[in-house]
């Protein structure tokens, strides 16, 4: 049986890896040619009516290739008086829309698309919609609640960092960042790939049920959510056997899926995120950001869960 589970692994892997080389690399490259930079006169004029000033549309942009940079220059802005507090809570949890971009573009779409193909797909854009809502329903809270001032020392950019990169380096740079993020794949997502096939055909979390049988999940989907935060990628392949094997269909893997990326969010929440900002923010204001950050995050993510189960 274990011979088995390990010849499985071995060749739904064999399969994806080429797929998932081309994705990461092609990702890499968008980001070394600045591609997101150039969303910025997209976005200059909801900026603008949301009422943020050009400091926190800045700092919003940035996000789109650095969230932690974006929060700090937030933070700066704040602590010079340049954004009130309003704006800075707003800002700063708008930033999650940029991050889920940047995530979904970078991270989340070379993988588990190959994977998974339509549930892989299906999955993603329930993770952008999240973050998609969470930046319309914070323009309108800046709308409602901030006041549009007219800035004098401060004019949106026409762009951002300027990143005319040869071609040359680009894709050299681009191959380095890939290979780094391959290698973590290999070394850590293809070994726990296996142990989680071994285990679960040993029948070693038939026990979760006991606990969690009040999803309508099966063992072996079970074992699949917390594996989503210990190793993403390993997760995807692992609900790819399980739909290949019919133990999950459509709904119930991108159910499982939406289970272990709401633990994966808590997670990064409590770990990362509360952490961080209370280092540049103070406790106060950064548990009025997590507060608001968490709530609409979180919330949007058991909706999308109970509406799942209902349909």
């Amino acid at each position: 049986m274990v011979i088995d589970s390990v010849i499985r692994a071995v060749e739904l892997w064999i399969s994806v890896f080429p797929f998932t080389v081309v994705g990461i690399l092609l990702a890499s490259i968008a980001v070394e040619l600045g591609i997101f930079d150039r969303l910025f006169p997209v976005m200059k004029p909801i900026l603008h009516e949301a009422h943020f000033t050009p400091h926190s549309g800045i700092a919003f942009m940035t996000a789109f290739g650095s969230p932690i940079a974006a929060v700090a220059m937030i933070s700066e802005f704040y602590g010079e008086g340049k954004i009130n507090q309003k704006e800075t809570l707003l800002a700063t949890v708008a930033t999650w829309f940029p991050q889920t971009i940047y995530e979904s573009f970078v991270y989340i779409s070379p993988t588990i698309i190959p994977v998974l193909g339509i549930v892989g797909i299906a999955y993603l854009s329930l993770f952008v919609l999240n973050g998609t809502i969470v930046a319309l329903l914070v323009f309108i809270a800046g709308r409602a609640l901030l006041t549009r001032k007219n800035c004098t020392d401060c004019e949106f950019a026409s762009e951002t960092e300027d990143r005319k990169l040869v071609i040359k380096t680009a894709l050299k740079r681009s191959v380095l960042n890939s290979v780094k993020l391959l290698k973590r794949v290999v070394l850590f997502a293809f070994p726990v790939s296996i142990l989680v096939f071994v285990l679960i055909d040993l029948g070693a979390f038939d026990i979760l049920s006991q606990y969690l049988g009040w999803m309508p999940l099966p063992p072996e989907a079970l074992a699949v959510v917390p594996l989503v935060v210990a190793n993403p990628t390993a997760a995807y392949v692992t609900v790819a056997d399980l739909m290949e094997t019919e133990v999950l269909d459509f709904k119930l893997a991108l159910l499982t899926l939406l289970a272990g990326n709401l633990l994966v969010s808590t997670r990064y929440i409590l770990t990362h995120r509360l952490p961080y900002y209370s280092g540049i923010f103070g406790p106060g204001l950064s548990l009025k950001i997590i507060s608001v950050s968490a709530g609409l995050r979180l919330g949007l993510t058991i909706l999308m869960i109970l509406t799942l189960l209902l349909a």
